[in-house]
């Protein structure tokens, strides 16, 4: 069970307040829509599975095997449309970004009391997690959204704190994780204390963000570098097998 807190408490801004509302609303009856065949994933999910303050600008789901382009077009548009009508938002626009047998991508973007809204659905077609990654938490929205509980199907928590090391050896080849256990420090550190300022400082909360220092956030980088290559020399000594969607 998860209970989000409700932006507004912790300082947020008015904008991103709105945008969550959006998001949980949208999540909610893509929740009751479409029967776990579209399963939360990222940022979002860590909200949803743990309770995270984490907020997020873009909204990430997996698609089940057998779900069709049709389906997901017809269901995201749906939840986004549902997600207007709870928040509120004028001029709202539904956009189809991208659509291909792998991604596809919708923005909504409007305007709540003259404060703009935006956020992009992505749904990936490409190897979504197997079931044992999958969890249904009940989700309680925060009170002044005036929104039921609802059950989400999302990633489990030890899926979203790293990708386990037997589905890389099942889906990496032995010369790919040789590249990114080489590439790892560099791709980490790539993200640069200017770039976290600017993507991530405004998405968690404001008492939080002053002891993101610019020494902090080099020793975080290093530490994220250090472990992902050893998930990745974890991955590489283990036998290479063949893993569905059960």
């Amino acid at each position: 069970m998860s209970n989000l807190d409700d932006p507004r408490d912790l300082g947020f801004s008015a904008a991103l307040s709105v945008i969550d509302r959006c998001q949980i609303a949208m999540l909610r009856e893509v929740a009751h829509a479409n029967d776990g065949r579209l399963v939360l994933k990222g940022g979002m999910a860590m909200r949803v599975a743990v309770g995270s303050m984490r907020l997020t600008k873009d909204v990430a789901f997996d698609r089940a095997e057998g779900m069709s382009i049709a389906s997901v077009h017809s269901h995201l548009r749906h939840a986004l449309q549902r997600a207007v009508q709870s928040a509120g938002l004028r001029g709202a626009e539904i956009d189809l970004g991208k659509s291909t047998d792998t991604t596809v991508r919708m923005r909504l973007a409007g305007v709540v009391q003259g404060t703009p809204v935006r956020f992009v659905v992505e749904v990936s077609g490409r190897h979504p997690a197997p079931k044992s990654c999958q969890a249904r938490v009940q989700v309680t929205p925060p009170a002044r959204d005036g929104m039921a509980p609802f059950v989400m199907t999302c990633h489990t928590q030890n899926m979203l704190a790293c990708q386990p090391q037997v589905i890389l050896a099942s889906r990496v080849g032995q010369p790919a994780l040789l590249q990114i256990k080489t590439d790892a420090l560099d791709k980490v550190t790539s993200i640069d204390f200017q770039l976290a300022q600017q993507e991530l400082l405004p998405y968690i909360p404001p008492d939080q963000r002053a002891a993101l220092t610019h020494d902090r956030w080099e020793e975080m980088t290093l530490t994220v570098a250090q472990v992902v290559q050893s998930w990745v020399s974890g991955a590489s000594a283990l036998p290479t097998v063949t893993m569905g969607s059960p």
